[in-house]
């Protein structure tokens, strides 16, 4: 399939909010849409996908990631859309990619091949089948190298996904490390001041420790 839009764009979709997003699409193309989201709470996102009349041609309830393929059967403004309106405080990180394909093989179109129509066939010999095996394989290094780029921008997403864990992580490890060192001195700092007061005689504590009045 030749490629005629392809766009990557990450975006933050607020707590409470949807953000949509516009393109207008010729209909017989095949449209191709991935999102996954980056971080945010539980990592998920509602997504939805309108037709110029509105219509829902594809939805994903609360997700991690997805990918859809569809083919167009109108030309329009279509919408898409990130719903984070479950969420109340949390806000999500979404990496998304909209890819429009025509439904034809080959990138590098048709060579023009009309003046071997009047060229004999004997003097031609295998000269229109090797030109169609070179075709065929420029167009799979294409295809590959489409496949290559796709391999590296999931592995940059699971890359930043990973981080962001990592971080989080980091800092619930710092905060609660910080809530545990200020109650490990606390409980030292009273087990010391009541040590103290048992060898006072004029401590209340001490005298109420050792059962005096």
């Amino acid at each position: 399939m030749h490629v005629n839009f392809d766009i990557e764009l990450t975006v933050l979709v607020p707590a409470s909010q949807r953000e949509c997003f516009h393109q207008v699409f010729d209909a017989g193309k095949t449209v191709e849409i991935e999102y996954e989201v980056l971080s945010g709470g539980d990592f998920d996102i509602t997504y939805w996908f309108y037709s110029p009349t509105n219509r829902v041609l594809q939805s994903d309830i609360r997700k991690k990631e997805g990918h859809q393929s569809l083919k167009l059967e109108e030309t329009g403004e279509y919408r898409f859309c990130f719903d984070n309106s479950f969420s109340r405080f949390v806000q999500k990180q979404v990496y998304f990619s909209i890819r429009l394909m025509d439904n034809v093989n080959g990138n590098f179109g048709d060579l023009d091949e009309e003046w071997m129509n009047n060229v004999a066939k004997d003097d031609l010999g295998d000269l229109q089948m090797r030109i169609q095996e070179i075709k065929d394989l420029f167009q799979r290094i294409w295809d590959n190298m489409e496949q290559a780029q796709r391999y590296q921008q999931s592995f940059r997403n699971f890359e930043i996904h990973d981080r962001v864990i990592v971080e989080n992580n980091f800092e619930r490890v710092n905060f609660w490390s910080i809530i545990h060192l200020a109650l490990l001195i606390g409980v030292g700092l009273i087990q010391v001041l009541m040590i103290r007061s048992l060898f006072e005689d004029r401590s209340r504590v001490g005298k109420i420790l050792r059962g005096k009045k």
